[in-house]
């Protein structure tokens, strides 16, 4: 467990990994905003600016995608694990209840017998 986490002490997590390319995307956005808003810059610029956002937000999505891909897998598993839990729990409680059923049923059998 120790090696693990000494691995992926220097690599940013997924989530770390997608807010950056996020935050880069937006401040795409902001840059592309600014120059469109801008009287002095040239249209050449607008639409290299407007580019630029397209291939940010490309990439963030892409990556998104590559993430939730990588990560399925994962989530299948814990999934199922939480639903094994579930049925198993539920089957215990199904259990202690018929066991307690028939303790009832076996005492109502021993009264009757008593009062005969």
């Amino acid at each position: 467990m120790k090696d693990l986490a000494l691995k992926t002490q220097g690599k940013p997590s997924d989530c770390d990994f997608l807010l950056n390319e996020a935050e880069h995307t937006f401040v795409s956005l902001g840059k592309c905003f600014d120059t469109m808003l801008d009287e002095r810059k040239t249209k050449v610029n607008v639409v290299g600016s407007i580019f630029s956002f397209g291939f940010l937000l490309t990439k963030l999505i892409l990556n998104v995608a590559g993430c939730a891909i990588k990560n399925t897998p994962k989530a299948v598993v814990a999934i199922a694990d939480i639903k094994r839990e579930i049925i198993d729990a539920g089957t215990q409680e199904w259990s202690q209840y018929q066991k307690e059923l028939k303790e009832d049923a076996l005492n109502e059998k021993i009264k009757q017998l008593k009062y005969k």
